[in-house]
C-alpha cells in the first residue's frame, strides 16, 4: 500500500467568484465612503448602507478560503410549504407597514397612489377642481400631476392599474396587505420557475427561494404603496405562464402583460418581456413571436393613449394632442439631456442594491454570467437586466426615495433565478463549501444586516411622520411649506423631503390645505391670503423635528413670501 506520509494536503477548490465580487465591490465602496457632497443617494448610502458594504468584501475574501462545509436540504420545498411560509411573511410585512413605516407614504410616488385611489373610488378618472383653485394645482400637488397647468380636474400622471388593484383589495382587507399578498403570488410563481429551470437540483431551488425571501429590498418595499412589488410579482407570473406555454399559458401571459404594462409606468414591463420575446425569434418560433409582437403593440398603444381619456377631465380640451405631446415631452428630454452625475448616481444605485439583497447574491450573479453567455433561459434574463440598466442610466439615473435600488425591483425574480444558476456553477467545483457560503451569508443577511436596514428605514420615516403631524396641528386654513431648493446644505435630503410633505386630498376637504412654496408667486400668495389664514413651515422648524444635518436659517425667497403674508395680515403661527 502506497504511503501518504509527507504528501501535501489537498487544498479545497477555490470559489473564484467570491474574490472577483469582492474586487469589483471594493473600489466602489471606498469611493462612496470617502466622497463628500449633498447627493441624496450618497446620503442614503453613507447613513444606511455603508456598514454592510464595508463588511461584505471582507466576508467574501474570508469565505473564499474558509467557507464552512455545510449542506442545504436535499429535498425541495413543496408548494404548500412555500405558500404557508410566504403567507406568514406577508402577515409580518403587513404588521411592519405600521410598526416600521407607520403606514405613511413618504415619497411623492407613494402619495400619488393614495391620491389616485381616492379619485377612482368616486368612479371618476380625475377629481373635479373648482375654478378658484385651478391656478394652484401645481402648488397643491407639486409633482406627478397629469396636466398640472391649470387643470379642471386632478389625477396623477401615472398609469392606473396599481392604484385600481390596491383599491379593489382595500374593499376586502386592509390595503397594507396588498403588496405582501403580491409577495405570496410572486413566491409561488418563482417556485414554479425554479422547478422548471433546475429540475431535480433541489439545492439550486432552495438557493433561489432563499435569495428571494431574504431580500431586504423586497421585504421593505412590500410595506409601502410603491408599484414595484406589483412589477416584481406580475413579471414572475408572466414568465411562469410564458414558459408553461400552450394556449392558456400564452393567453395568461398576454393578460398579465396588459396589467403589468399599465401598472404605473409604460416602459417597466416592456423592457422585461422584450428579451424573452426575442428569444422566441432566435428559437425559430415565428408564430409565437408574431403573436406577442402584435399583442404588445396593441397593449402599448392602449396605455400610451390612456392618458388622453383621463386628460379630458384635467383641462385637456385646450391641448390638441395631450397624450401624444405629453409622451413625447417626457421621453425626448430624457433621451437627449444628459445628467453629468449619471455615473455617480448609477454607482450609488448599484451599491444600494447590493446592500439590500442577500449578501450571497453578488458572487452568485458573477458565477452565473458565463452560464448566460452560453445561451438558454439565463441569456434573456441577464440581457433584460443589462439593457434596463443602460436605459435608466441614460434616462433616469436618479431614483429619489427608495429602499435599495427600486428601479431593479421588477427583476428581483430574475436575480433569484440567476443566483440559482450561479450556485450550480460553484457547487460543481466545491458543493459543500458553496452550500456553506450561501447558508452563512444568508444567516448574516438575516442577522445583523436586515435588522440594521429596517431600523434605518424606521429612523428615516420617523421625522417625516412627525412633520406631517406637526403640519396637521396648525390652526389655520392653509399651510405653506418651504420647498424652495436650498442654495447650500450638506444634507441631500432637503430638496425632495420638504416637497413630499405637500399633499392634499383630491376633493380638497383636508385642512389645513398644504402648498409648496416654490410653486407660489406673489399674485397667488396675495390671493391665498384673501381666502383665509396662512401658516408657514420653514427649515428651522423641520430641523427641530429631525430633518437636516446643516440647515440654513433662512432663504430670501421664502422670507419674502412670509413677509408678504405678514403684511397682508393673514399670517398665523
Amino acid at each position: 500500500m502506497q504511503t501518504m506520509i509527507g504528501a501535501p494536503k489537498r487544498q479545497p477548490k477555490p470559489l473564484g467568484s467570491l474574490d472577483l465580487a469582492a474586487l469589483m465591490l471594493l473600489p466602489l465602496v471606498a469611493r462612496a465612503a470617502t466622497t463628500t457632497g449633498n447627493l441624496f443617494t450618497l446620503y442614503q448610502v453613507q447613513t444606511q448602507d455603508i456598514a454592510i458594504l464595508l463588511a461584505l468584501p471582507v466576508l467574501l475574501f474570508i469565505l473564499q478560503r474558509f467557507a464552512p462545509a455545510w449542506r442545504l436540504p436535499d429535498r425541495a420545498p413543496s408548494v404548500r410549504v412555500v405558500l404557508v411560509a410566504s403567507v406568514i411573511i406577508a402577515l409580518v410585512l403587513g404588521w411592519g407597514a405600521y410598526a416600521l413605516l407607520f403606514d405613511f407614504p413618504i415619497s411623492g410616488d407613494e402619495r400619488m397612489v393614495v391620491f389616485d385611489m381616492q379619485v377612482y373610488d368616486k368612479g371618476r378618472l380625475a377629481a373635479p377642481l373648482a375654478p378658484q383653485w385651478r391656478p394652484f394645482a401645481g402648488a397643491l400637488v407639486p409633482a406627478f400631476l397629469l396636466n398640472a397647468e391649470s387643470p379642471t380636474a386632478m389625477v396623477s400622471g401615472y398609469l392606473p392599474v396599481n392604484a385600481l388593484l390596491r383599491l379593489a383589495f382595500s374593499k376586502i382587507a386592509d390595503p397594507v396587505f396588498y403588496n405582501p399578498a403580491l409577495v405570496v403570488f410572486g413566491a409561488v410563481a418563482l417556485l414554479d420557475l425554479a422547478k422548471r429551470l433546475f429540475g431535480a437540483d433541489n439545492r439550486a431551488i432552495w438557493v433561489t427561494l432563499i435569495v428571494y425571501f431574504t431580500s431586504s429590498q423586497m421585504l421593505v418595499n412590500a410595506m409601502t404603496t410603491y408599484a414595484m412589488t406589483g412589477h416584481m410579482a406580475l413579471n414572475l407570473i408572466w414568465l411562469a405562464a410564458f414558459l408553461r406555454g400552450g394556449r392558456w399559458g400564452h393567453a395568461g401571459a398576454i393578460a398579465i402583460g396588459f396589467l403589468a404594462t399599465g401598472l404605473h409606468q409604460l416602459v417597466f414591463h416592456l423592457f422585461f418581456v422584450a428579451p424573452f420575446i426575442v428569444w422566441h425569434l432566435r428559437l425559430g418560433r415565428w408564430r409565437l413571436w408574431l403573436l406577442y409582437c402584435a399583442a404588445y403593440c396593441a397593449i402599448a398603444a392602449w396605455w400610451i393613449g390612456f392618458p388622453l381619456i383621463a386628460a379630458l377631465q384635467t383641462g385637456a380640451s385646450a391641448h390638441p394632442d395631450p397624450s401624444g405631446s405629453r409622451f413625447l415631452d417626457k421621453v425626448i428630454p430624457l433621451l437627449l439631456v444628459r445628467d453629468p452625475l449619471t455615473l455617480s448616481w448609477m454607482m450609488l444605485n448599484m451599491l444600494r442594491f447590493v446592500a439590500w439583497q442577500n449578501l450571497a447574491l453578488l458572487p452568485l450573479i458573477v458565477a452565473a454570467v458565463p452560464v448566460a453567455r452560453r445561451g438558454g433561459l439565463a441569456a434573456p434574463m441577464l440581457l433584460g437586466i443589462a439593457i434596463w440598466l443602460l436605459f435608466v442610466g441614460f434616462t433616469l439615473p436618479y431614483q429619489g426615495h427608495g429602499w435599495g435600488y427600486r428601479y431593479l425591483h421588477p427583476y428581483l425574480g430574475s436575480f433569484a433565478l440567476l443566483a440559482g444558476l450561479g450556485y450550480q456553477q460553484l457547487a460543481a467545483k466545491a458543493p459543500q463549501r458553496t452550500d456553506g457560503m450561501v447558508i452563512l451569508l444568508s444567516v448574516l443577511t438575516l442577522v445583523p444586516a436586515m435588522p440594521i436596514l429596517m431600523l434605518h428605514a424606521r429612523w428615516f420615516a420617523e421625522p417625516q411622520v412627525r412633520l406631517d403631524r406637526f403640519i396637521s396641528t396648525k390652526q389655520s386654513d392653509f399651510v405653506v411649506i418651504n420647498t424652495d431648493p436650498p442654495r447650500s446644505t450638506s444634507d441631500g435630503r432637503w430638496a425632495i423631503s420638504a416637497v413630499d410633505q405637500v399633499g392634499t386630498d383630491p376633493d380638497l376637504t383636508n385642512r389645513p390645505l398644504r402648498f409648496a412654496s416654490h410653486a407660489l408667486n406673489r399674485e397667488m400668495a396675495v390671493a391665498l391670503c384673501r381666502r383665509g389664514a396662512v401658516s408657514v413651515v420653514d427649515w428651522p422648524e423641520m430641523h427641530k423635528l429631525g430633518f437636516g444635518l446643516n440647515v440654513i436659517g433662512s432663504e430670501r425667497r421664502f422670507d419674502a413670501l412670509q413677509n408678504l403674508f405678514r403684511t397682508e395680515g393673514c399670517l398665523k403661527p
